[in-house]
């Protein structure tokens, strides 16, 4: 499936890559049956997100690490269908994210050592705190001047404390 026409020459005129039209991707998806797929795994994500952040303040420490984990890792999948799975880790491993990467995959085997071996609930949490920002940061590096974004709203919210 190509761009619709106006799109097309939109994209041929600023020299835009389509990242959807070089890899089918490992299930040959259609460009609506990836963004379907995509938009599935992030509201699948967010909900065990919830569900494991709401589960925390009932005392399940290694259920809150394991859905909230789990849903953060779904949601990060989601991006492998808009680019391919191929694609993504290729580009994971590129130099600009790939400190970001294996922070949020320290900060998401932190979390699961600390629900399951040394059950302290407070220091769970700090690490899943902390995999969520290193997920958010290695995101942002997909989004052009995603992270100089994130630097300004943090600057700012620090100068106002």
């Amino acid at each position: 499936m190509s761009l619709p026409f106006n799109v097309q020459r939109a994209q041929d005129r600023m020299g835009i890559e389509d990242p959807m039209a070089d890899d089918p991707g490992l299930f040959h998806l259609s460009r609506t049956e990836r963004l379907m797929a995509f938009g599935a795994c992030f509201v699948i994500g967010l909900a065990l997100s919830i569900i494991g952040s709401a589960l925390v303040f009932t005392g399940h420490l290694a259920v809150f690490a394991v859905c909230y984990s789990l849903g953060n890792v779904v949601s990060l999948l989601g991006m492998c269908f808009l680019v391919g799975f191929k694609k993504h880790l290729k580009m994971a491993m590129a130099p600009v994210r790939l400190t970001a990467f294996i922070v949020y995959i320290a900060f998401l085997a932190l979390t699961f050592v600390s629900a399951f071996a040394f059950d302290i609930a407070a220091l769970c949490i700090v690490f899943a705190i902390c995999q969520y920002c290193a997920l958010a940061w290695y995101s942002a590096s997909y989004i052009p001047y995603g992270r100089k974004i994130i630097k300004s709203t943090c600057g700012t919210f620090a100068k106002s404390i």
